[in-house]
């Protein structure tokens, strides 16, 4: 099992403790979907303590496909597991994964889709099918 996998059955578990072994103790950085950056190893595991816990009951993350382009580059195909007005939702998400010399996590970019929106020109009409 290599480190994006640990990342996922560790979030899972919210074992913050051990999650912090997958990451690079210099350099750190995360850029989440609405281009919010978090710099640092240690403030992204405060973020995750901080906010991870408060999410609604079913709240989790499935890997669908996890891909290693190389030993600097990998990406997670995921699920996130939400729930919203009372309403679970399944929401597709990838993160692209860098890594530094020892393996561990230095790079994380996450990308949303979201299901039910309208595409920006031409609405709902222009989008083909909107369900997987």
């Amino acid at each position: 099992m290599g480190v994006i996998e640990d990342f996922v059955e560790r979030y899972g578990a919210r074992d913050w403790d051990a999650l912090a072994d997958c990451f690079a103790d210099d350099g750190f950085e995360r850029i989440g979907p609405y281009v919010d950056v978090i710099t640092g190893k240690d403030e992204y595991l405060a973020f995750l303590r901080r906010v991870v816990p408060a999410l609604p009951e079913g709240y989790g993350l499935t890997a669908e496909r996890v891909v290693y382009v190389d030993d600097a580059l990998g990406f997670a195909q995921l699920t996130e597991h939400v729930v919203q007005d009372g309403v679970a939702r399944a929401v597709p998400e990838v993160i692209v994964f860098g890594f530094d010399g020892t393996g561990r996590i230095n790079h994380m970019r996450l990308y949303l889709q979201r299901p039910g929106g309208e595409a920006p020109v031409g609405g709902r009409s222009a989008m083909g099918r909107t369900s997987a």
